[in-house]
């Protein structure tokens, strides 16, 4: 296994230490989630932890007998035993004997057994039930195609289907993308964030490379054979999606600013009836796209927007010019990314206030205690929207929060059009308003905060904020 510097990832670390140590009979650990997310260096991490009794396995796409062959040779260089394996039953009986006094196995690309060999799921479902659930092992199968693993662990046909513990490996939030990018400002990493996402490969690949975000865009999404430019194509080829082209114009109509069915009809030519399920495979197969409904609003009005960064980015400014970046006229692609990266990067900035604040509930900000059970954004069909609403119905205590990222300081016309907006809520209670600007504010608009004793924070108290934690 590759040795890559490990981030975050703490609390599933922790999860399967603390199983293994506790381990007293069969347990089973699915760990599963989209390609690049780092499923294999968080187990790398957990085997690395384990002084004996464990065993990794790679499934390679090769036929059954290069499997059996693998596992022959595996157990040999990490276990140091000469065995050949007949059949996958004779390999299970070893791991069973393996397994009377503490034992890890890890599986890793598991989902592959469909295409190679299905009996061996089969196999292990039998010998799991039989023998190894009484058994002290640990096993954990590793999956990277979120669908196929659904399939054997998540769907009642599935063969192992109520056996395992899912642990779902997600691309970085923005607190912890932060901790890999320790050396930059906090509006150098919000726009880094906007761009490449939270997948640390990706990621991986950004570190390396010398420069500001355009250095950095230019490298490995415009120029030729650029590293992450297939990527986006590659992981619907890796999830066996069919019909990109719908799959294609879907995203391309969310990262375009079309966010309900009507208009991603309008814009794709998808007919209406069959479009909503192309939606669905979108948020559940793959997490890519995801609806919200406006808090304390319509639920009628939900709208739908792309969930990955990096993915919203390469679908908004990459793949509408393909045909120019294939012809090496990049510098087209690049002054349409400059001119506009800012606006892009205010709709994720907005994201991370909203994430800043999840981490501080039940704590306070400004001497203001965030007790909230919902948050989100709110909107009207009349078009007009606020940036975050949190309220408690308990408590009867609502905040009202409006997000800026521009250049100029925000002016007291902002303070007042939120406070008039905020009429427009159905709640009734204790209100109080929040004001996130990347710049700060003028002298106007802090003295209107201070007179209706609002929480104001620039771009300085939010990273003291992510600090903090």
């Amino acid at each position: 296994m590759e040795n890559r510097t490990f981030y975050d990832r703490k609390q599933e670390l922790n999860l399967l230490k603390e199983e293994f140590a506790n381990l007293q009979s069969g347990k089973m650990f699915v760990v599963y989630g989209r390609r690049r997310v780092g499923k294999t260096e968080l187990i790398r991490q957990f085997i690395g932890s384990i002084p004996k009794n464990k065993m990794y396995f790679y499934v390679d796409l090769v036929e059954k007998q290069g499997i059996l062959d693998s596992l022959s040779k595996t157990v040999q260089e990490q276990l140091g035993e000469t065995r050949k394996f007949a059949d996958f039953n004779d390999f299970l009986d070893f791991i069973a004997l393996k397994s009377d006094n503490g034992f890890v196995f890890v599986i890793d690309e598991f989902q592959r057994f469909l295409e190679i060999s299905p009996q061996f799921i089969t196999q292990l479902q039998n010998c799991w039930d039989q023998r190894l659930k009484d058994k002290k092992i640990m096993l954990i199968l590793v999956g990277s195609s979120i669908g196929m693993i659904q399939k054997i662990t998540g769907s009642k046909a599935g063969a192992l289907y109520g056996r395992a513990t899912r642990i779902k490996i997600s691309p970085f939030k923005y607190g912890e993308f932060r901790l890999m990018f320790k050396e930059l400002s906090e509006e150098e990493r919000i726009v880094t964030y906007s761009v490449f996402g939270g997948t640390p490969y990706y990621l991986e690949k950004v570190k390396k490379i010398d420069g500001d975000i355009h250095k950095r865009i230019f490298e490995l999404l415009l120029k030729k054979s650029a590293e992450l430019f297939e990527e986006p194509k590659n992981l619907l080829e890796y999830e066996n999606v069919r019909v990109h082209a719908k799959y294609n114009s879907i995203l391309q109509a969310a990262s375009a600013g079309k966010e309900n069915v009507k208009e991603m009809q309008d814009f794709t030519g998808i007919d209406a009836n069959t479009l909503p399920a192309y939606i669905k495979r979108l948020d559940e197969l793959l997490e890519l796209l995801g609806r919200k409904d406006p808090v304390l609003g319509k639920e009628r009005l939900g709208k739908y927007g792309l969930k990955d960064n990096f993915f919203s980015f390469w679908y908004k400014f990459i793949f509408p010019n393909q045909t120019a970046l294939n012809l090496g006229n990049s510098k087209i692609v690049e002054d349409n990314i400059k001119e506009n990266l800012n606006a892009y990067v205010g709709r994720v900035f907005e994201g991370i206030c909203k994430e800043v604040l999840v981490s501080y509930l039940n704590k306070e900000i400004n001497g203001y205690l965030l007790d909230f059970e919902n948050i989100g954004s709110w909107w009207n069909r009349a078009g007009e929207e606020i940036d975050i609403v949190a309220y408690n119905r308990k408590t009867r205590r609502i905040l009202v929060g409006e997000v800026k990222w521009n250049n100029d300081l925000v002016d007291i016309g902002v303070i007042d059009d939120l406070m008039k907006k905020a009429k427009r809520i159905e709640f009734t209670g204790e209100y109080k308003f929040l004001f996130m600007s990347k710049n700060g504010f003028t002298e106007r608009a802090l003295a209107r905060i201070r007179e209706i004793n609002a929480i104001s924070l620039n771009l300085k108290d939010i990273e003291r904020l992510f600090e903090d934690l």
